[in-house]
């Protein structure tokens, strides 16, 4: 804790109470659920885009990435280069349906489209998932503090759960949000001083740096060449990683979540668009600095590459601003965490409790939101406790992740783009995603952002053939007001999608639904 310094200190702790701060502020006027998840409709679309940022960008990449430039260079540019079809492709098909449906939870709309079951097995699913990868992006800052301060790492996640759950359970979405774009500029400082404080103190400057970089092949294009035991090269990362973030983005609750808090359609859009502007440049960003770092280091081995960053806030940042950046990597990490336990606490309260006691008030439900928030953030505390020494923490979530987005992603394409999708096929595409990826994960040598591809394929597949052999041409559920063209951009069917895309009117298409939205 000495070697930390009371400056670093005084900083950190500073840090945590303005956060903290901010958090219960901002929460102050939540006295619905509405308010509370989301955010009355009212967050900006600038605010929404950099929290989507902070997020996809929070300590997992902020440690992780520049790992992965001091290790293999710009290889993994891969990893977010397709970002700007994933987010023209979300503003054409599910945030439409799911901003004009106006549902809290997401897997609502399943059970309008489907059923009741099709509901309450992808709920579970996020449950579980969701509820593990929190528990991975807790353990990274407070790996981080650990090996800063000197404190022990149980220590510090302990301190990272209780300021998460704190303005989380009294906060909500709009704290969630908020406390991301601060910290969103906090990680931006980090990254920049990674690159800068190299530049100007290796020996040799900017020409040592580009020349260790082409020497050692940090420099490099493309990777075109096709294998499945790469997911980073060119194929892996548009299929891969670009089905991966579709999911993320337009099917995970912690994501879409806080993109239904804009105001319109059209500032659902403008924050998309802003996120997919920015973050591919960020991760260029990041590996610009692990490569800067390999020469600043003298190309020393690491025993974890998730070391690189830590090493360098600890050797090479000034008292005052290594407590800056230490709060900023602690506060990323607490950007992941707590959208996450909002969601968690959505999916929660709108698919369980209030089926449990469909004549409860939204008191009620507003008091048990906040309960469940409480209850998910201890179990993910609990669980990141016992997530020490499983390697590079990039790698753990993106095994975790790849597992069970398959089978979101290919209920969602069965509700949204398919007219004689039914529940029946939905379960059939849930679970074909979930054994396909586990086969794969076990049985084969295939990367893992290859699974997102293939086990949608394969259970996109299964739930439509089954969809079609089973179709007694329903259209809603009987009894409900849904149908399937409730929803503002019901006519991208996959056949109509496959005619504009052949006419060449997809962009045409895109302009007329952001016209409409103004």
């Amino acid at each position: 804790m000495n070697n930390f310094g009371m400056v670093n200190w005084i900083v950190l702790i500073l840090y945590f109470g303005a956060m903290l701060f901010l958090g219960t502020r901002v929460g102050k006027s939540n006295n619905s659920t509405e308010s509370y998840f989301l955010g009355s409709r009212k967050i900006p679309w600038w605010a929404i885009g950099l929290s989507v940022m902070a997020t996809q960008c929070s300590a997992v990449s902020f440690i992780g990435m520049p790992g992965w430039g001091y290790t293999s260079g710009l290889k993994r540019l891969t990893y977010t280069f397709q970002f700007p079809l994933v987010m023209v492709i979300l503003m054409t098909t599910f945030v439409p349906f799911f901003y004009n449906t106006k549902v809290v939870s997401i897997y609502e709309y399943l059970e309008k489209r489907f059923g009741s079951k099709s509901r309450t097995l992808m709920s579970v699913i996020f449950l579980l998932s969701r509820g593990l990868q929190t528990a991975v992006v807790m353990f990274v800052p407070a790996l981080a503090l650990a090996m800063i301060t000197g404190l022990d790492p149980k220590i510090t996640i302990l301190i990272m759960g209780a300021f998460s759950i704190a303005y989380t359970v009294f906060g909500g979405i709009a704290a969630v949000i908020w406390t991301d774009v601060v910290q969103m500029f906090i990680i931006w400082l980090g990254v920049a001083l990674a690159i800068i404080v190299p530049v100007f103190t290796a020996d040799g400057g900017l020409g040592a740096i580009m020349g260790n970089a082409v020497s050692n092949n940090m420099i490099t294009g493309l990777d075109f060449r096709f294998s499945l035991s790469n997911p980073y090269s060119f194929w892996g990362g548009l299929l891969g990683s670009g089905f991966l973030y579709i999911t993320y983005l337009g099917t995970d609750q912690s994501q879409i979540q806080r993109v239904l808090t804009a105001k319109s359609i059209r500032e659902t859009k403008l924050s998309l668009s802003l996120a997919g502007f920015i973050v591919p440049i960020q991760t260029l960003l990041f590996l610009t600095a692990g490569i800067c770092l390999f020469t600043a280091f003298g190309g020393q081995a690491f025993e974890n590459s998730d070391y690189v960053m830590l090493t360098f806030i600890t050797q090479y940042l000034p008292a005052g601003i290594a407590g800056l950046v230490t709060a900023g990597v602690f506060a990323a990490g607490m950007s992941s965490v707590d959208s996450a336990l909002n969601a968690l606490a959505t999916v929660a309260t709108n698919d369980f409790y209030k089926k449990w006691k469909p004549d409860a008030d939204d008191r009620q439900c507003l008091k048990a939101s906040r309960y469940m928030t409480l209850f998910f953030g201890i179990f993910a505390t609990i669980a990141a406790l016992f997530l020490g020494g499983l390697g590079s923490i990039l790698d753990l979530i993106n095994v975790i992740g790849p597992l069970f987005y398959p089978c979101m992603l290919s209920a969602f394409t069965l509700a949204v783009f398919c007219k004689k999708g039914n529940e029946k096929g939905c379960i059939t595409a849930i679970v074909t995603g979930l054994v396909v990826d586990v086969f794969m994960w076990k049985c084969t040598s295939i990367g893992s952002l290859w699974w997102n591809f293939f086990g949608f394929v394969a259970a996109f597949a299964a739930g439509y053939l089954v969809s079609i052999l089973t179709y007694k041409g329903e259209e809603a559920i009987s009894g409900s007001d849904f149908n399937y063209e409730t929803a503002t951009g019901s006519e991208l069917t996959i056949e109509n999608v496959v005619k504009l895309a052949v006419a060449g009117k997809m962009f045409v298409e895109n302009c007329r639904l952001q016209a409409d939205a103004v």
